[in-house]
């Protein structure tokens, strides 16, 4: 097992997900080096599992939104453990973990940030997602400068070094646009690759809806500034 800055850590920020994340921490451990889980108030019993599945967590009292949690849980693999690479993972299970290397690949080839492509497999991708995710992405990326196809993927991977470059302060689900925005204008170097995705009645209908996308969208406009 790697350690330091040799070390891929996974962040996963989780909100009330205790009937799923077991099984997504258990394929995880495959692939990565440390697992940290950003816990974001759940009321369940989430940070009991966990633990039981072998995981570092963090957590805030309350819930604070993604992006928090999402920051929090970064902070502490960088600032605790020292980790080389970050790999940002959905707890819900909708992305296959052994797709992991394919992320990790590009990063031992010189690409700083990897962004995830799931409109290259979307066929199982509810249609209001699939139309609100490419409107936003073609926003977010007119912001950022960048052509980012996915700009709403929760599954990323980057050099750790690259984090504090960045400056992030999202604490809601506009987290993913300003990862594009602030690679954009800080110039990191990034490449895009495309994954699977999984669906089912739980991840059909978590995550960000009309409204959550509205908010994004308006969220949106203090970067343009």
């Amino acid at each position: 097992m790697k350690k330091g800055k040799s070390a891929i850590v996974a962040v996963l920020p989780a909100y009330n997900e205790q009937t799923r994340i077991g099984p997504v921490l258990k394929k995880l451990r495959d692939y990565v080096d440390e697992i940290v889980v950003s816990d974001d108030g759940s009321t369940d019993e989430t940070i009991k599992v966990a633990k039981e599945c072998g995981a570092r967590v963090v957590s805030s009292s309350v819930n604070m939104g993604v992006g928090h949690a999402t920051r929090l849980g970064c902070r502490h693999a960088i600032d605790k453990l020292g980790s080389g690479v970050i790999v940002l993972f959905d707890a819900d299970g909708q992305h296959p973990p052994e797709q992991i290397p394919n992320l990790i690949k590009r990063i031992d080839e010189g690409c700083e940030f990897v962004f995830t492509d799931r409109f290259a497999d979307a066929k199982e991708m509810p249609f209001v997602k699939r139309a609100g995710n490419m409107w936003l992405s073609f926003v977010t990326s007119i912001i950022a400068g960048i052509g980012v196809r996915d700009t709403q993927s929760g599954f990323k991977a980057f050099k750790a070094d690259v984090y504090d470059r960045l400056g992030m302060v999202s604490d809601g689900y506009e987290i993913c646009s300003e990862f594009v925005i602030r690679v954009g204008r800080n110039k990191v170097r990034y490449c895009q690759v495309p994954i699977s995705s999984r669906y089912d009645e739980w991840t059909r209908v978590k995550g960000t809806s009309v409204k959550t996308g509205v908010v994004i969208f308006l969220r949106l406009f203090r970067f343009l500034f």
